[in-house]
């Protein structure tokens, strides 16, 4: 079950909404003394390949973007905080600027779920004078009910979740700023909106029914946000550089954010928004459906001024584009990168200067591989390919083993390294006949013969979101438990075999790290070594080869402890579709709905439904709002 969508036309913010709002904030020159932290919540069990390296290195775009929009919005006292920088923050002891946090906005992709959970908890130790919190991010977006009802004791868990971009927290914090009255909190001012109705008008929330029991909780969702359009509205970014937390073992705030000059010597990367969406529907993947079917993407001045501003002001040179696939459309990137190849930044190219990364699939690459030398030229440096199964009996998406082989060949030549995303399933065997390509370790050795820098291999899992969650479910392949243990959200990483029908899962466990050591080992090493000069890749292979032996290290140190459990057993399944542990319903009609995972539905609820509670609050004299998401909602089969 994918994330239900806006009726057509009706998909998208009005242009201009986004800066207005941002205008309509700053005009709240009160409530700028608000102090608000931003945290990005991380699990240090992910600490593996493939993403072991990058993961300390670069900031990521969600909180910082976060930061932007904000200090745009006048607010002057914030801070971001990377608790993989910052591993033992807790929010309950933290001052900003002299005074306790007034909102605490956290934000976690999946497998970080549990440690955000923990960063709520912790502040719910302020009893009374906690603060707002709410909660954001891939985890909040396809899960939002998750976050309420945490325990130890009921009631504890977020205020409000947004399952949105950055618009759908500027949409709440004018509705607050409306509300708050001076010398009282924003969480008092939450309250009053929650309970007169005020937050059903705003698309992309999920908050606890007024009416519910902190003993039953029920959810209510406004339905779907309306994305931006243009994502030239977004501020530049600049603020969530300035208002990073120095890195640091402490549970307080440092008196002083990090120094712009330092940024760039820790984060030496920068994740940037260039374009969002893709045309490709695969079962496995929610980022179409989160994306609505459509496809965005920043003005090529704009994507360049970005570039250039990062690069000139934090001294950063390397720039992941955090695209879902950056070849999608071919008259975007002839317009991006020949805007990125004109751009100068003092007397030079800001291409000469600086590396460009992003996404692509194979077919689209190859379709497009006469404007690669284009490319080259605008400064990209490095594809990351998500072939999956080079063969394609996984998913079709154009793989051929004779193109990627040449269009590895022309990369090479220009410039721009190869790296490669492969997924393990449990149908895949793992060695297949000579000079057949079926097998795991086969098209692991054949990408690294045909010239990929580097190698990354996941087991296929059903996502939440996705069209493969449901029947998994219902087929019992879902892991409950293994060995006595509950199967943690960390372990949705893909590292882990967490969903399989597979008679021996501890086999395909480990057929993870025999293709992580047919990529990486001494061998490949002394190979790469052998090329030499006459390989353009020659420093970028072996770095990357060295990053693989540790990287590989880690993982088996990390995946083997699993691996064994799984052999001992039991593996407990979940048994099917479920009811929700926190029931969602719509803040118009009050009926439950489904959000990014299909449960089985309650017979009755216990609250009141939206419309008693309407004339409840129109008997009282007190506001009566319309949802704005009463226009019809498309949901996906």
């Amino acid at each position: 079950m994918e994330l239900p969508r806006r009726a057509a036309g009706d998909v998208f913010l009005p242009d201009g909404t986004f800066q207005e709002t941002m205008r309509s904030l700053r005009r709240h020159a009160d409530a700028h003394d608000w102090r608000i932290g931003i945290v990005y919540a991380f699990d240090f069990r992910t600490r593996m390949l493939p993403y072991w390296y990058a993961d300390k290195r670069m900031a990521p775009c969600s909180v910082r973007t976060l930061a932007d929009v904000l200090n745009a919005s006048g607010f002057r006292h914030i801070r971001v905080i990377l608790q993989q920088w910052n591993p033992h923050f807790r929010p309950s002891t933290a001052e900003l600027d002299g005074r306790p946090l007034d909102v605490l906005l956290v934000s976690a992709m999946q497998v970080h779920a549990e440690p955000s959970y923990d960063l709520i908890r912790e502040a719910y130790t302020l009893g009374e004078a906690r603060p707002l919190i709410l909660a954001g991010g891939p985890k909040a977006i396809y899960e939002p009910t998750d976050y309420f009802d945490l325990g130890p004791g009921p009631g504890v868990g977020a205020d409000c979740v947004s399952t949105g971009e950055a618009y759908v927290l500027l949409n709440l914090l004018e509705t607050l700023v409306d509300q708050w009255r001076p010398g009282e909190t924003p969480r008092a001012a939450f309250e009053r909106a929650r309970r007169s109705g005020l937050l059903a008008e705003i698309p992309g929330l999920v908050y606890l029914h007024p009416e519910a029991s902190p003993d039953q909780p029920v959810a209510v969702s406004t339905g779907v946000q309306r994305l931006l359009r243009d994502l030239d509205e977004m501020p530049m970014p600049d603020a969530g550089y300035r208002l990073l937390e120095p890195p640091h073992r402490r549970t307080t705030l440092s008196r002083q954010p990090f120094s712009g000059r330092k940024v760039g010597r820790k984060s030496i990367i920068a994740s940037l928004i260039a374009s969002q969406g893709c045309k490709f529907n695969c079962p496995y993947c929610p980022i179409p459906a989160f994306n609505q079917r459509t496809w965005r993407h920043k003005s090529p001045a704009r994507f360049a001024a970005e570039i250039k501003h990062i690069y000139e002001n934090f001294g950063i040179r390397e720039f992941f584009g955090t695209d879902d696939n950056f070849f999608n459309k071919r008259e975007t990137v002839i317009e991006l990168m020949t805007e990125m190849s004109q751009a100068m930044s003092g007397r030079d190219r800001l291409a000469n200067q600086v590396r460009f990364y992003t996404e692509g699939t194979q077919f689209d690459v190859h379709k497009n591989r006469d404007i690669l030398p284009l490319c080259r030229k605008g400064g990209l440096r490095a594809i990351w390919f998500g072939i999956e199964d080079i063969t394609g009996e996984l998913v079709n998406k154009g793989q051929d083993p004779g193109k990627a082989a040449e269009l590895f060949g022309i990369l090479l030549k220009l410039g721009i390294e190869p790296m490669v995303m492969m997924i393990h399933n449990d149908d895949q065997p793992l060695r297949s006949p000579p000079g057949t390509l079926n097998g795991l370790l086969n098209q692991a050795r054949y990408v690294f013969d045909i010239g990929a820098v580097s190698y990354q291999c996941t087991y296929l899992g059903p996502a939440v979101g996705t069209r493969d969650i449901e029947p998994a479910a219902k087929a019992r392949r879902l892991y409950k438990s293994v060995a006595g243990q509950p199967v943690p959200q960390a372990y949705q990483d893909g590292n882990h075999v967490v969903a399989s029908h597979h008679p021996r899962p501890w086999d395909q466990q480990m057929n993870l790290l025999k293709a992580y050591a047919t990529f990486y080992n001494p061998l490949n090493f002394l190979r790469t070594l052998v090329r030499g000069r006459r390989d353009l890749m020659l420093g970028k292979r072996l770095i990357f080869q060295l990053i693989g032996h540790i990287g590989l290290v880690m993982t088996a140190a990390k995946t083997l402890p699993y691996a064994r459990a799984l052999k001992r057993g039991p593996i407990e399944f979940y048994e099917g579709l479920l009811p929700a542990r926190v029931p969602l319903v719509d803040a118009v009609s009050g009926a439950e709905v489904q959000w990014g995972i299909e449960h089985t539905p309650r017979e009755s609820l216990p609250l009141a439904t939206s419309a008693v509670r309407r004339e409840a609050i129109r008997a009282s004299g007190g506001p009566v709002r319309e949802n704005l998401l009463s226009l019809p909602v498309v949901q996906p089969v």
